[in-house]
């Protein structure tokens, strides 16, 4: 046999991508089986401009080693996404070109990355509850826990949902219970999820990860060929959806938002958009409490910013515990397979 004239081209590993993405996700591999951790630095991954960046451009590094024949996504602790880093958005409110590569490119990746990248078998695996839900729930098999509530926050802070969550309840709940869970910002449990389809199975909150390595555990007694080819066939709908939607959906979040800044109505809890500054402080209320678990009226879609404003006060006061408190916390490792105890 001959010497080719060129070698294939080097590409990242993993001892060197996860250095790379080290302040945004735990990277684990076992067997061939990845476990991605969503994460800040040392605790909860916050949303910014730079986490919203990672995630996507994490997926695709992904893509790159065959190595990594299924993976599963998960955040630390037990939680999904729940705080925001308020420092974290300078760079996204430059306008034309920063704002431009964040919305157009990064909102849009987020979401594509995951289906049209990854070729292997993927497991969204949640511990609890939290917001952008992107890649547990366009992963090919979701598991979440039985506490876990998630919401379509994005019209109560003065923007249009189009960063893939309204589609994806549309796609899963169906038009209307979607349409309603998008446009009333309306909470939906564990088990509303599990009924429309939304998530493949709900587990006890202390078994999501060992459920997650179960499955991948399962599927790893396929052929590598045919199990990669059943992912195929499993994305195949959400490609469809995304080719149709995707776009028209970013973009017409990113044309109202710009609409209201020109307007000058972005800033606090008052004005007709909300900085995402404030994000953390509404987010701990949303899902401390049960008040969005409840249908919307006007009289509740008017009070929440001041709510949440009040019992964040309390929290800081004293008076309230916040039961989302960021504190240091070790990402899952499974136990070795056959392992007890």
């Amino acid at each position: 046999m001959g010497t080719p004239m060129a070698d294939y081209v080097k590409l990242p590993q993993l001892d060197e991508y996860k250095e790379w993405f080290k302040d945004f996700a735990d990277l684990y591999r076992e067997d061939g089986i990845l476990q991605v951790t969503w994460k800040t630095k040392d605790g909860p991954m916050h949303h910014s401009g730079m986490s919203h960046r990672a995630i996507s451009q994490l997926v695709r590094i992904l893509s790159l080693d065959f190595k990594n024949e299924i993976i599963i996504f998960t955040h630390i602790g037990d939680t999904w996404m729940i705080e925001s880093d308020p420092d974290g958005w300078e760079t996204y409110s430059e306008l034309p070109t920063q704002r431009f590569q964040h919305q157009y490119f990064d909102d849009t990746n987020l979401i594509k990355n995951m289906v049209f990248d990854l070729d292997v078998p993927t497991i969204g695996a949640v511990p609890g509850p939290g917001f952008h839900w992107d890649s547990a729930f366009l992963s090919d098999v979701t598991i979440c826990s039985d506490d876990c509530k998630m919401e379509v926050p994005h019209a109560q802070g003065g923007l249009v949902p189009g960063d893939g969550m309204g589609l994806m309840c549309q796609h899963y709940f169906g038009t209307k219970r979607g349409n309603y869970y998008m446009m009333t910002t309306r909470q939906f449990t564990a088990q509303d999820m599990l009924d429309h389809g939304m998530v493949s199975e709900v587990v006890a909150k202390d078994k999501v990860m060992d459920r997650a390595w179960e499955i991948a555990r399962m599927w790893k007694k396929m052929s590598y060929e045919n199990r990669t080819i059943m992912s195929n066939l499993a994305k195949r709908p959400l490609k469809q959806l995304l080719v149709n939607d995707l776009k028209l959906h970013t973009v017409s979040e990113q044309y109202a938002s710009l609409l209201r800044i020109a307007a000058g109505d972005l800033g606090d809890e008052n004005s007709a958009q909300q900085d995402e500054k404030y994000i953390s402080r509404v987010n701990d209320w949303r899902y401390a409490t049960r008040d969005m678990e409840a249908p919307q009226t006007a009289e509740s879609w008017v009070q929440m910013p001041a709510k949440a404003a009040d019992w964040f006060k309390k929290v800081e006061a004293g008076q309230e515990t916040n039961p989302f408190a960021q504190k240091p916390v070790k990402p899952y490792r499974p136990k070795k397979e056959g392992e007890e105890g």
